[in-house]
């Protein structure tokens, strides 16, 4: 762990230790943002977190009764409820590429040959080359978590939560730390800011690249233009449970915004395997008769082949492992 530096607010001049890791914090006197080089920042928002942690365990069990209704989930405990501030910059930008390139495909074409007695019709698959001449124009929110190698449960799904959730954001006050969100663990930023404007704009190359290649089966020419209209830091409230269902540990994550479960880890039971297994070996033996009592249609057998390897494929997958689910 990184010893904390000490560190004098230049606005209250109140003493401050920090973890020099930090590139942005706020001062716990008067609560403005600063950045590792002392300068202000003002573009500092937070969701608003509007559950209690009563009403998360009421999500809690819900959450569990609805996906889990087929495991007959029972006794199960909450052993650890603990509310996090999540620090993500959100790279808000005009983004424009212009990309030239072809796109081959094969069309089928017929045409008529020979005279008289002797005329035919041809079939010909012919390859055509179509030029693409196309562009990207969009205004872009694109969000990055504010931590190096993070182990926040369900951080990722937050992320993409957060570009639409981003306009509900409201300037940052430090006192909601001593009044609504006082419970919540307070993360600062571990990216500075021009790093978060430089990985945003590598994710905006990035993905207009793979956009023109999918338009594409060559591109010659790529040419991005972004311009930046705003970079923020905006803190998500996450609440991180953990329960325990027979000695084994899961996990949910809720975002406190929105009182929704993000991600949220369900077991496999014994009953759920005996259900499922048993659901299995139905549909296989099935599939099987199918196949034997229309031996005589080649398409048949084929696809109740597939079928059964798929449903064999997804019953390893799920009955010997908790499984990851969204909530909705």
């Amino acid at each position: 762990m990184s010893e904390l530096t000490k560190f004098q607010c230049p606005y209250c001049n109140s003493p401050l230790e920090i973890n020099p890791e930090d590139k942005i914090f706020n001062c716990v006197s008067c609560g403005q943002a600063i950045l590792s080089d002392g300068s202000k920042f003002e573009n500092h928002y937070i969701l608003e977190n509007t559950i209690s942690q009563k009403q998360v365990h009421d999500i809690v069990k819900n959450f569990i009764r609805k996906k889990g209704y087929l495991r007959g989930i029972r006794g199960y405990k909450i052993t650890q409820v603990t509310p996090i501030l999540t620090p993500f910059w959100c790279v808000t930008t005009d983004a424009y590429t212009h990309f030239v390139g072809y796109l081959r495909y094969s069309e089928t074409k017929t045409r008529t040959v020979g005279t008289g007695k002797n005329r035919r019709t041809v079939t010909e698959h012919v390859t055509v080359y179509r030029p693409v001449d196309n562009e990207i124009n969009e205004k872009r929110v694109d969000v990055l978590l504010g931590r190096r190698g993070s182990s926040i449960y369900g951080y990722d799904k937050v992320k993409n939560l957060l570009r639409s959730q981003f306009s509900n954001a409201v300037p940052f006050n430090y006192d909601r730390l001593a009044g609504a969100e006082k419970e919540f663990d307070y993360l600062s930023s571990e990216i500075s800011l021009d790093a978060a404007n430089q990985l945003g704009k590598t994710i905006v190359f990035d993905d207009h690249r793979s956009r023109a290649e999918k338009a594409c089966t060559k591109v010659f020419d790529c040419a991005t233009q972004i311009s930046y209209t705003g970079t923020y830091f905006v803190h998500a409230p996450v609440w991180q449970i953990e329960y325990i269902f027979k000695d084994e540990t899961y996990r949910i994550a809720i975002l406190g915004s929105t009182g929704s479960v993000i991600l949220g880890e369900i077991p496999v039971t014994t009953r759920f395997r005996v259900i499922f297994l048993t659901l299995s070996i139905l549909f296989l033996g099935g599939g099987g008769a199918v196949s034997y009592f229309f031996s005589d249609q080649v398409a048949v057998p084929i696809i109740a082949g597939i079928v059964a390897a798929v449903i064999g494929f997804f019953t390893l997958k799920n009955t010997f492992k908790p499984m990851s689910v969204h909530g909705g």
